[in-house]
């Protein structure tokens, strides 16, 4: 059905059956002398010249949008349409066009849309019966969705309906524009007890390894010239000797913390956030897991995509809305399947002290490129193997029936072996992600390095 002939009001199949068999029965009726025609055909006839009396004679106007602008995955969010309500119209209906990784909530179990006044503003559908308020009034029809993957979801397009008296007749189905929906990354359950290597700011929450303005004890001093009362502890200071003594600390540091995410291939299909994850999947999630846990620490963490389709950059920053930042640039990333930039030449804006994380699949050659010339610039660099899987630690074999596609992908597995086992070699370590207590072990084995270092110099 076009959309010009759908934007308006027309009869229903019902209306001409009721038409057709009134102005049949009563001729027959009337040549054949049957008034018992005449009796069964009056409700239809009635009804009929009600439907045509009542008829919809305006047009309704709507407005679609949503109740949310981002959701995480798995949040639901709200399709609602504000149709205005016009006289003779009885039954206002809405559905959405099934979309990836979107589905549908039951009318019963979406929330309240009491957040969703003044808006501008697997199928699923609310229908409202136009018989209760006004008619000049405006119906608000609430359709719930679910995203379950990361990503700017399409949402609809949104069908509007609306029937006359008896369905008699009908207006639409009307499609309205797609909606989108960012959806941030659901971050994976992450939490290291290492402390980072080399920090050098003094916000954050590691101990350093001289003293400073802190809150974690290191030990009792006498008075100096410079130093708070309110440092002052007196029940040493009362012990008889005539000094006063103070307590000193450690200070608390901070590091910048680097996350770079590779995005050239996204090997494996996603079953959102409920199911079985792609190597995107993980790459993704890790990397805000990791972003969040370091700025929960008061810690400073930048975010580049290195992806030859969306090369997104996210400044060095902290707080909570700059880890908002970091999801909301996480959810727009699009593979891209070719290599277009010498990863030699990338200006990635780290310095000394930095510790990059990289999260990658270690499929693409650009990103153990990428790691090695950061490790020769002596920075701390730790790479996140995306493509093992978290729950037995292995690589998920091939899904390819072809048995030359499963023999290439057996092969490339091989390579890649060989490619980590050669940049393991030049010192940069490499770590599959396992959740909590991932990076543990390499931030020590960095952190001893980084100690060591400082006294050589």
């Amino acid at each position: 059905m076009s959309t010009a002939r759908a934007d308006r009001w027309q009869a229903t199949p019902a209306l001409v059956r009721s038409l057709v068999l009134v102005l049949g029965a009563v001729p027959v009726a009337l040549l054949w002398r049957r008034p018992d025609l005449l009796v069964l055909v009056a409700p239809i006839a009635v009804v009929l010249v009600w439907s045509v009396v009542t008829r919809p004679r305006e047009l309704p106007t709507r407005t679609v949008g949503l109740s949310h602008a981002q959701v995480r995955e798995g949040e639901q969010a709200l399709a609602v349409a504000d149709v205005q309500a016009v006289a003779g119209a009885e039954i206002l209906a809405a559905a959405l066009s099934p979309a990836p990784y979107v589905e549908g909530v039951p009318t019963e179990r979406t929330r309240r849309v009491d957040d969703a006044d003044g808006l501008p503003v697997s199928h699923t559908s609310a229908v409202v019966d136009a018989q209760g308020p006004p008619a000049a009034g405006t119906w608000r029809l609430v359709v719930g969705v679910r995203a379950t993957r990361w990503g700017v979801r399409r949402v609809g397009p949104m069908q509007l309906a609306a029937v006359g008296a008896w369905g008699s007749y009908r207006w639409g189905p009307v499609s309205e524009a797609a909606l989108g929906l960012r959806t941030l990354p659901q971050p994976t359950v992450f939490d290291t007890r290492a402390p980072a290597p080399r920090p050098r700011g003094l916000v954050g929450t590691h101990r350093s390894a001289r003293p400073g303005e802190g809150t974690e004890f290191a030990t009792l001093r006498p008075f100096q010239v410079g130093d708070r009362l309110r440092r002052i502890h007196w029940p040493r200071s009362t012990r008889g000797d005539g000094q006063l003594y103070v307590t000193a600390s450690y200070a608390d540091q901070d590091t910048h913390v680097a996350v770079l995410v590779d995005a050239h291939y996204d090997l494996g299909s996603s079953g959102g956030v409920r199911g079985r994850p792609s190597s995107l999947d993980r790459s993704v999630r890790a990397a805000a897991a990791v972003a969040e846990h370091f700025l929960q620490q008061g810690d400073r963490v930048s975010l580049r995509v290195l992806s030859a389709r969306t090369p997104l950059t996210v400044p060095v920053g902290t707080g909570r809305r700059h880890g908002v930042r970091i999801l909301d640039t996480l959810c727009r990333i699009v593979p891209a399947a070719t290599e277009e930039t010498d990863p030699r030449r990338v200006h990635l804006g780290v310095d000394e002290g930095t510790l990059v994380v990289m999260v990658s699949a270690l499929v693409s050659p650009d990103a153990l490129v990428q790691a090695a010339v950061l490790a020769r610039r002596g920075l701390s660099v730790v790479v996140v193997d995306a493509l093992v899987d978290s729950q037995d630690g292995t690589v998920a074999p091939s899904a390819e029936r072809d048995a030359l596609a499963r023999a290439a992908w057996r092969i490339r597995m091989l390579e890649r072996d060989r490619e980590i086992r050669a940049i393991q070699a030049q010192g940069v370590p490499v770590v599959p992600w396992l959740g909590p207590g991932s990076l543990d072990v390499v931030l020590r084995r960095l952190g001893r390095r980084g100690r060591a270092a400082g006294r050589l110099s």
